[in-house]
């Protein structure tokens, strides 16, 4: 036998010992380490280059007992914690929050991203009315996790990677969902769209001075209910009417009515009354990304209309009096939106990353919404989501807490309202005691 051999041989003999040798000390090769832990209440998802600034953030959760774990997208798309599923980054972090929910007890998620970083989910509704309403952008896609039978609910049931397909018909009131979408959320979850660190610091010690600093008695439990006509001519004053019925549903809160009909909604007013703090803000009208703007009723000449502007934030002075805002508005909750190519927040966004004052969380549309329906606009679209928002506050709640009461009970009660449910996001963080954790009345 020529040397050759014999080396060829032995080599042979060699790389199979080790092939043997690390499949017995190293295991399977596509394995990947797992880490475990017994509970965690609050998974906060981000890319890696947020994670010192997030830090005070973690011992501030956990000082309170919410159990609290930073997670970094290279940890999701990489199975650090569990195996990786999904055809695309926004189905891997669903998974993911799938798999958390079934082995942490996991009940808030905060997206700590812009949209650029961690994706929305598209979902392709259509009406016969208008065509603006396709490919909605929603991050309800992350939270309703589960389908009826308790199965991964993947919004597309017919795997043509088109999410959650409907088409309604609303003539003939003909629903069509072409992809299985349950619409309840299974987990509480919000999202602070942050672009760099600074914005990072920035919301991370509002919630940290909001959540240890007692609310006062006398500005938390004021409700600041906003409105007039919002479709002049039709029936009544929709604005008012659904503002109204909020204040009958808070009956510990003193309502401050900026009416179109009291005359007392004008920007003045609005900047004061919030820079006197409130616990709560309900805004029932028109909107768009940068702005707000509802009409006298039937559009009196006698009366200008109200406009607010993004700018105009610069005039709130509240400090630490921070409020919880709805807007029952188109827009105002477009994370994407761009003009000549730069990204300028919307104005649910701005009022949450203000450094001093503004909003502590906020909820509003990431598109164009339906506002009702004629003669009863609580009967359905946003005034009844923002209606449903209010009912579903409990003292001591957390703010996620109602916002999924919100969406379950609107599923339950009404339809499964693509448009609706899918457009309004929770702009904050999921796990935000409302009031903080001292004041007793909270």
């Amino acid at each position: 036998m020529s040397r050759k051999v014999v080396f060829e041989k032995s080599l042979a003999t060699i790389l199979v010992g080790l092939l043997i040798w690390s499949s017995l000390t190293l295991g399977p090769t596509q394995t990947k380490a797992v880490k475990t832990t017994e509970t965690c209440d609050l998974a906060i998802i981000t890319p890696v280059r947020y994670s010192d600034a997030l830090q005070p953030l973690l011992i501030h959760k956990e000082n309170h007992g919410v159990a609290t774990k930073l997670v970094t997208l290279d940890e999701v798309y990489s199975g650090s914690y569990f195996s990786v599923k999904g055809r695309d980054d926004a189905e891997k972090i669903k998974y993911f929050i799938k798999d958390a929910l079934d082995s942490w007890a996991l009940k808030y998620v905060l997206l700590m991203g812009d949209v650029n970083t961690i994706p929305m989910r598209k979902s392709y509704a259509t009406y016969t009315f208008t065509s603006d309403f396709s490919f909605i952008p929603t991050d309800l896609y992350y939270a309703d996790v589960y389908d009826e039978n308790g199965s991964f609910c993947s919004w597309d049931s017919n795997n043509n990677s088109i999410f959650g397909e409907f088409h309604w018909d609303v003539e003939n009131d003909s629903r069509n969902f072409i992809d299985d979408v349950d619409l309840c959320p299974d987990v509480g979850l919000g999202r602070l769209p942050v672009k760099n660190n600074k914005e990072v610091k920035a919301v991370v010690d509002k919630i940290i001075a909001y959540e240890d600093q007692p609310a006062e008695e006398q500005w938390f439990h004021r409700l600041i209910l906003i409105g007039g006509d919002t479709f002049p001519k039709i029936n009544g004053t929709e604005g008012e009417t659904v503002t109204e019925y909020i204040a009958s549903q808070m009956p510990d809160f003193t309502p401050v009515k900026l009416w179109m009909s009291l005359h007392t909604l004008t920007v003045r007013n609005f900047n004061r009354e919030i820079s006197r703090g409130a616990g709560f803000v309900s805004y029932s009208g028109h909107g768009v990304w940068y702005g707000l703007a509802t009409y006298p009723e039937n559009d009196s000449p006698s009366y200008r209309h109200f406009n607010y502007y993004l700018p105009f934030i610069l005039g709130l002075k509240n400090g630490g009096k921070l409020p919880v805002m709805f807007f029952d508005a188109c827009l105002t909750a477009d994370l994407d939106h761009t003009v000549v190519g730069l990204k300028i927040p919307c104005l649910a966004w701005a009022l949450v990353k203000k450094p001093a004052g503004g909003a502590i969380a906020t909820i509003g549309s990431t598109e164009l919404i339906y506002g009702g329906y004629i003669g009863d606009p609580l009967r359905g679209g946003s005034p009844r989501m923002n209606a449903e928002f209010f009912d579903a506050y409990e003292p001591g709640s957390h703010v996620a807490d109602m916002f999924v009461r919100a969406e379950r009970s609107y599923v339950q009660t009404l339809w499964k309202d693509c448009i609706t449910l899918e457009e309004f996001e929770l702009i904050g963080d999921p796990s935000l005691k409302i009031g903080g954790y001292i004041s007793d009345f909270a």
